[in-house]
């Protein structure tokens, strides 16, 4: 098909029409024409893959990676990088528009001074070659997987120590292994893994591997349990099974952003909802009369209040469930101030008409997913709030992924 693309996408591809139809495009830019093979159909829309620009759009460059085009990984690449903060503006509006809502005009877009190598954690899946075990990632819509030797948006210490495992892997002729996790001390030597196997949860590597591993990684110190993270000032213990930015460096714009908003004062009494181990949250408990703490994971409850000591904060209590459990026992009236981070799916409807009920008088919500974000907006501003505020910081420079925040009103 040869296409000439429109508007971008969220989800890394492009729109466009074939016989009145249309085609979501990647591996394209806005306003490219572009020769595209279909790679399926699905509820009326045709997918399909640029293989050859014939009318380059501004903005396109050479993508860094060897593998891009073919790891489903990265989808703009080939966009330099103030083009892709443009599209992520771009797709955050139209998410909103959908939801009958409008961004505010003036809405900021935080990029990164250097968009790449930015990646502390790392999940790799197995394949097996014809030499033996590699690790690599899913290709392009697909459950194929795709063998890498290196990925740019990674941190160095987690690439090498994905080859090393690797390496490792094939001389121990290791079977059955799913993949890897990684995790990075970004101000340290420590290297937190975990490796899973198909259908044996409880198996683990031999140790003849990972002492194979350590000796091809020297300056890095191998961990299975836990690790240190440093956020703003606080301390945290972090596991492979607690949620952790992955984008370090970025992850204090994120946090200063909703902080911002939210402007802890002395007599606020906060809910942090999906905390997680209280990165965000445990930040304004010293500006604050109270924090209420709500996560799910029992591991991160525990290693929040592991924070908590840690760090000398006396004010914060932890509440472990579900949030639209959790929210039930909270009397209304009783909170100030709410600061959501829920999950890619956003809030559950139980959750956001209990924090209806409670009506505190301004929420800071942060989403890494445009579209669940503004659904759920748009049923808080039916529900009486306003949209005073919005931010989007880039956090995944090279993939279509977008972190946006948003204050409302009562």
């Amino acid at each position: 098909m040869i296409l000439r693309t429109d508007n971008p996408a969220h989800g890394g591809a492009v729109f466009a029409r074939h016989e009145e139809r249309p085609v979501l495009v990647y591996y394209a830019l806005p306003g490219e024409l572009v020769e595209a093979e279909p790679r399926g159909r699905q509820g009326g829309v045709t997918f399909a893959r640029a293989d050859r620009v014939l009318e380059p759009g501004a903005g396109r460059v050479e993508a860094r990676c060897p593998h891009f085009g073919s790891c489903g990984g990265c989808q703009w690449q080939h966009a330099e990088y103030p083009l892709q903060l443009e599209i992520k503006s771009r797709v955050v509006a139209e998410a909103w528009r959908k939801a009958g809502l409008r961004l505010p005009p003036e809405t900021p877009v935080s990029g990164m001074d250097d968009p790449w190598r930015y990646r502390i954690r790392g999940e790799f899946e197995a394949v097996y070659e014809a030499d033996g075990l590699h690790f690599g990632f899913h290709r392009l819509r697909s459950h194929a997987v795709l063998p890498v030797a290196t990925c740019p948006i990674h941190d160095l210490r987690i690439e090498r120590a994905m080859l090393a495992f690797g390496q490792a892997a094939r001389e121990h002729r290791l079977s059955g292994l799913q993949n890897l996790l990684l995790t990075v001390e970004p101000d340290g030597s420590g290297l937190l893994w975990t490796a899973r196997f198909r259908g044996q949860p409880g198996r683990r590597l031999p140790e003849t591997l990972v002492s194979r591993v350590a000796e091809l990684l020297p300056d890095l110190v191998l961990l299975d349990e836990a690790m240190t993270l440093e956020v703003l000032g606080l301390t945290f213990r972090v596991r492979n099974d607690t949620f952790v930015q992955t984008n370090h460096r970025q992850m204090a714009v994120l946090y200063d952003t909703a902080l911002e908003m939210l402007a802890p004062a002395a007599g606020d009494r906060v809910l942090d909802l999906y905390a997680g181990v209280g990165t965000i949250g445990l930040q304004a408990a010293g500006r604050v009369q109270a924090l209420t703490e709500v996560e799910e994971n029992p591991r991160a409850v525990h290693l929040g209040r592991l924070a908590a000591r840690i760090n000398g904060i006396g004010n914060a209590v932890f509440l472990a469930g579900r949030v639209e459990d959790a929210l039930r026992g909270v009397r209304a009236g009783e909170h100030t101030a709410a600061l959501l981070d829920p999950p890619r799916a956003g809030c559950d409807p139980r959750a956001l008409a209990e924090l209806l009920r409670l009506q505190p008088g301004r929420i800071v919500y942060v989403s890494c997913e445009p579209a669940t974000h503004a659904r759920d907006l748009a049923l808080l501003v039916q529900g009486g709030y306003r949209i005073r505020r919005a931010a989007i910081v880039d956090m995944f420079p090279q993939t279509y992924h977008i972190e946006s925040v948003a204050l409302l009103e009562r």
